[in-house]
């Protein structure tokens, strides 16, 4: 009986510990400090840097097999739709709302947005 009670102690104590081990839930990488970079100083090396660290988190994430934070295909997206990739834009969108079904009346209105913008921008 001793040695149940024992076993069942010694049990609970690595389902325990198990619990309160550092689990990842999504690769951040660097975007702390290149989004305080770019607010910090808005130019075109600080843009740059962000973007190619948004590229990074999304590939980083895909070899760690972690889903990308929310927000960061949106985010990318957005970069790509101001300089006027509005193509790859719109699937950074899809990506978005694939990951996170709850973006997606956000992401359904910015891909609408961007297809709007695209077609008066082929009629011109």
């Amino acid at each position: 009986m001793k040695k149940k009670i024992l076993l069942f102690a010694w049990l609970m104590a690595c389902i325990f510990f198990a619990g309160c081990a550092n689990q990842k839930m999504y690769y951040f990488g660097n975007y702390s400090k290149t989004l305080y970079t770019l607010g910090k100083n808005q130019n075109e090396e600080s843009l740059m840097n962000h973007k190619q660290e948004l590229e990074k988190i999304i590939a980083e994430s895909k070899t760690e097999s972690l889903p990308a934070p929310p927000g960061i295909y949106a985010e990318l997206g957005y970069i790509h739709l101001k300089a006027n990739r509005v193509k790859e834009a719109i699937k950074l969108f899809k990506a978005e709302s694939q990951l996170y079904p709850e973006a997606k009346h956000l992401m359904d209105r910015l891909i609408q947005s961007a297809e709007t913008k695209n077609n008066s921008d082929n009629t011109n």
